[in-house]
């Protein structure tokens, strides 16, 4: 560890000689910059008072109009994920001294990972429900958001510590004059348009690469950082050339799993500036970035023209596995996973998951619209989770709570804890503070010689006071149920809560949507192969006479409802011979207007306006969020009723990708 901490300090005095020297020069460019602003009436920056404050709307999704993808449930694409979490496995790491030094710089849980498979239509379904004026999902059972603790606890990174956001140190009169001298200087080489590459697996696989971003030459493909860093050992490395190893490295992972853009294939070079000196880049707080560009990348998702997300997606399918019971599949271990020492994202890994549900678009939406508070999971970090996780993950978990912008340097997002207190154990209020209402989302187009560190300066000296605006409440218990309920009423008000409309059928379909409803079709499904050869027999015995009235239930069942069953038994690891029922579904559905969770609720009129707003940006501005209002004196007895008749009234629903009546938010 010395060692690495002597080798990390190599570079620091160049660093800090090299931006003393550029610092006033680049003070002064900026102090013109904002006076040319203010004559001009350029808003100065994301949070400056002279910006001009965003329409007060009400911050439901219906409030956004036709800008939303939730105004076009069938329109709309299933979103494809532009996260390669798989491409990171193909720069495998097994040398000591390389693992050692990521976990200096707080990658080492984050490299155990393994390749996960996306849902993309569990994803789409929740981007659906993502509002970017709160930064939350609005569901049924009230806002729940990625928070910091999530981040910590999943990936393993750090969130404390300084912004991820830098000086602008690329340019005539700065630390160097363009990116590939920074590349030169920082990795030892840059992509060579004449040069021809080979796959270091593969000799056969060649390419061209070019850096990107046209003439500015901003970013550089991650193929080629592994393709021409990629080792079987760096024992044999010098200092220099090893640390040029790990912050390729490092900036592979960024583009592939944590940071990536909707390219897919690229990485901005402006987190190579930060890692001249390795020590200070692992005090950053790497995972406030990764959130806020997540939080970022779900409200351009938003759009009903996008096809693609970006971010960390992995992130947030794990997040929903986490605290919900929709699409969430079963571990082939007990669902406390030995961590030894690493994150939770850990147990996700795809060797230990089986029976993934395979759902469409309208199961899942319709599951979201029948979400019942028993099937969430507001805290799954546990006392027992948090004592086998590594260290880093608890670090910081002071500031969970912390009510403070998110800084991933161009972009900036809020990072709202007081409307998700439910998820720390505390008693959701009804007196939520509005997001600054002159925050304004803005990103580097346009703005290619921009020092962040200053333009960000509002922000950024919000977050360093971050331990100044925690958020802090009562603790949940059985006594504030009461409060819980008053919550669920006034938020009910005025969230845009339901995507499909209500049946006026009963269901066709019976499909497990819970672990619970699993284990009932196991159970069935199961009975039935084992005692179908018996049925119908003609032997007078009491064993007899029993099979045949499970034969006559069997029978029963199947006629009422479709149970989709086919290649249920085809693990033969498990079972001896293979079967399979041939029964198609209902063909007639007459009358059924779509499955929903409540009958007698949800919006049945247009709740969205026909006319979009000219600029397509201004879906994305804050909105006045209500304080306590419509609030109804309810008998605390009727807390626990309305539960059970979501319960009693929960349909199911045809197995098809279309299903009339979807347009109740239209």
């Amino acid at each position: 560890m010395d060692e690495l901490f002597s080798l990390f300090d190599i570079s620091r005095s160049a660093c800090c000689s090299a931006s003393s020297s550029s610092g006033s020069g680049e003070m002064a460019t900026d102090q013109r910059r904002r006076r040319n602003k203010q004559t001009t009436g350029e808003p100065l920056g994301e949070g400056c008072s002279d910006a001009p404050p965003p329409t007060q709307l009400h911050p439901n999704i219906a409030s956004l109009h036709g800008t939303h993808r939730a105004a076009h449930p069938d329109r709309g694409t299933i979103l494809e994920a532009a996260s390669h979490l798989l491409m990171v496995h193909e720069w495998p790491v097994n040398c000591p001294r390389f693992m050692d030094a990521l976990r200096m710089v707080g990658l080492g849980c984050v490299s155990q990972m393994r390749y996960l498979r996306m849902y993309h239509h569990l994803l789409t379904a929740l981007v659906e429900r993502w509002s970017p004026q709160t930064n939350s999902f609005h569901l049924t059972v009230g806002e729940m958001t990625i928070t910091l603790q999530d981040v910590a606890m999943i990936l393993g990174v750090h969130i404390d510590g300084p912004a991820l956001v830098g000086h602008a140190v690329v340019g005539a009169g700065r630390r160097w004059l363009s990116w590939p001298d920074c590349c030169d200087d920082l990795l030892g080489s840059h992509p060579l348009p004449d040069v021809i590459y080979q796959d270091p697996f593969d000799h056969r696989i060649t390419s061209r690469f070019h850096m990107g971003q046209a003439h500015a030459q901003t970013c550089i493909p991650l193929r080629w950082l592994r393709w021409r860093f990629w080792r079987d050992s760096y024992l044999d490395l010098n200092d220099m050339d090893f640390l040029r190893h790990v912050r390729t490295y490092i900036l592979f992972i960024l583009g592939c799993h944590l940071l990536p853009d909707t390219s897919g294939s690229e990485i901005h070079l402006q987190y190579l500036t930060i890692m001249e000196d390795l020590a200070v880049f692992s005090t950053y707080s790497l995972g406030g970035a990764i959130l806020a560009h997540l939080y970022r990348e779900l409200g351009e998702a938003t759009r009903p023209s996008r096809a693609n997300i970006a971010g960390c997606i992995h992130l947030l399918q794990i997040w929903a596995w986490e605290h919900l019971h929709v699409g969430r599949p079963l571990l082939r271990v007990p669902f406390s996973v030995e961590l030894h020492g690493l994150s939770v994202g850990f147990r996700w890994n795809e060797d230990r998951l089986r029976e993934l549900p395979v759902e469409n678009i309208i199961s899942y939406r319709d599951e979201l619209d029948g979400l019942l508070d028993s099937q969430v999971i507001w805290q799954p970090y546990t006392p027992d989770i948090r004592a086998q996780v590594a260290q880093i993950c608890l670090s910081g978990e002071d500031i969970w709570t912390a009510r403070v912008p998110l800084i991933s340097w161009k972009r900036v997002e809020w990072h709202l804890s007081d409307r998700v207190l439910r998820q720390f154990g505390l008693c959701p209020t009804t007196n939520i503070e509005p997001m600054d209402p002159s925050f304004k989302r803005v990103d580097g187009r346009g703005k290619p010689d921009m020092d962040w560190m200053l333009y960000h300066q509002p922000h950024i000296a919000i977050w360093e006071s971050r331990r100044g605006y925690i958020v802090i409440g009562d603790l949940l218990d059985q006594h504030n149920n009461y409060s819980i309920h008053q919550y669920i009423q006034w938020y009910k008000s005025w969230a845009t809560l339901y995507m499909l409309k209500a049946p006026v059928e009963p269901p066709t379909t019976a499909y497990p949507r819970a672990p619970s409803e699993r284990l009932l079709r196991d159970f069935f499904l199961s009975t039935e192969q084992a005692l179908q050869q018996h049925f119908n027999g003609s032997n007078d015995t009491q064993q007899q006479r029993d099979i045949n009235i499970v034969a006559e239930l069997c029978h029963g069942l199947r006629s009422q409802l479709y149970i989709q069953d086919e290649g249920y038994f085809e693990d033969k690891s498990e079972h001896d011979t293979q079967f399979s029922m041939t029964q198609e579904p209902p063909q007639q559905y007459s009358g059924y207007a779509g499955p929903s969770s409540y009958p007698d609720q949800g919006p049945s009129m247009d709740v969205f306006s026909s006319q979009v707003p000219a600029d397509l940006n201004a879906y994305l501005t804050p909105d006045f969020v209500p304080s306590s209002l419509h609030r109804d004196d309810i008998a605390e007895e009727e807390v626990a009723e309305e539960e059970h008749h979501m319960l009693r009234q929960r349909p199911r629903r045809p197995p098809q990708h279309y299903t009339p009546g979807t347009d109740a938010l239209p």
